[in-house]
């Protein structure tokens, strides 16, 4: 078999990935799943919450060095601050998605992304809409940037109480289950506390707003996920529209997108259910500065 030499920061580094920023828990999973059904490719491997490990791998890297995690990044922030942690990042972010030997098989880290289905069209220097999701990236944005200077981005925003109510939920389930350490490596107790929930949303969502002039204005698009629930087929098409700058070809196909968007629950434009638990502390949330910069409110039924 003739081994075929493939110089993947040459191919891939120019191509125009759609990269989804957004805190957890606000529809970014739902996200990728409707793109990809569309036939963007969104990684060969994907986690249960549809995040493409191979690049939350390398996020997670960048987290830990500042001691941190999803959960826990105060000091993430404050690094991403200096242009020096920036750059020592973009260059071992770049060693570790194209240097070789680092998967079985000496394959980089983006071989591994592609999976064994797309690296022959990859060989042939062909490269099909791609993209990913990990909501790490949200705060490591401006390294990728520098790798992918031509990505386009999708930054997901969901009402705040909403994003802490589910964030606080999940924590509950975990506490609850018998996980092993390893298993438990996305557990922080921190978010059992449900106004530090809400605090991790604003960072995240501050975060992006505040650096957001980095991406140019053309390359950047601003989704709510309540939009999306109330219309999916408009805003699925807008989407894919703006990943592949109007010459989506078969992607943008009414029965498809139809197809794909019979995967959207609209029910859950109503969290009402959830809400009520946490009805002392919403109004407090609600009225944050925000909250309010977005348009956000939130009202509670009789009931809550």
């Amino acid at each position: 078999m003739i081994s075929v030499v493939v110089d993947w920061e040459s191919i891939v580094g120019g191509t125009e990935p759609l990269i989804l920023l957004g805190m957890h828990r606000s529809g970014t999973s739902l996200t990728v799943r409707l793109l990809a059904d569309l036939g963007l490719h969104m990684g060969s491997w994907l986690s249960r919450d549809a995040e493409a490990v191979h690049f939350q791998k390398l996020n997670r890297r960048i987290y830990r060095e500042t001691g941190g995690n999803w959960g826990r990044v105060d000091g993430l922030v404050r690094a991403m601050g200096s242009p020096d942690f920036v750059e020592r990042q973009v260059a071992e972010m770049r060693y570790r998605l194209y240097g070789d030997a680092l998967l079985p098989g000496g394959l980089p880290v983006i071989a591994g992304f592609f999976g064994s289905d797309r690296r022959a069209e990859i060989e042939r220097g062909e490269v099909a809409p791609w993209g990913w999701k990990d909501p790490r990236t949200t705060l490591t944005f401006p390294v990728w940037l520098e790798i992918f200077p031509r990505a386009r981005w999708v930054h997901i925003v969901r009402n705040g109480v909403d994003v802490a109510i589910s964030t606080h939920r999940r924590s509950l389930r975990q506490q609850r289950k018998p996980w092993n350490r390893l298993l438990r490596l996305d557990y922080v107790p921190a978010t059992l506390d449900f106004d530090y929930c809400f605090h991790l949303w604003e960072t995240y969502l501050g975060f992006v707003l505040e650096h957001k002039h980095l991406i140019p204005a053309d390359r950047y698009l601003e989704m709510r996920y309540e939009d999306l629930l109330a219309e999916p087929e408009a805003n699925l098409e807008r989407l894919v529209e703006f990943a592949t700058d109007g010459a989506a070809g078969e992607l943008v196909n009414a029965e498809r997108i139809e197809a794909a968007c019979g995967r959207v629950n609209r029910s859950r434009l109503d969290n009402s259910r959830y809400a009520t638990a946490y009805a002392d502390r919403i109004p407090h949330l609600a009225a944050s500065p925000l909250m309010q910069r977005l348009g956000y409110g939130y009202e509670l039924s009789e009931e809550g």
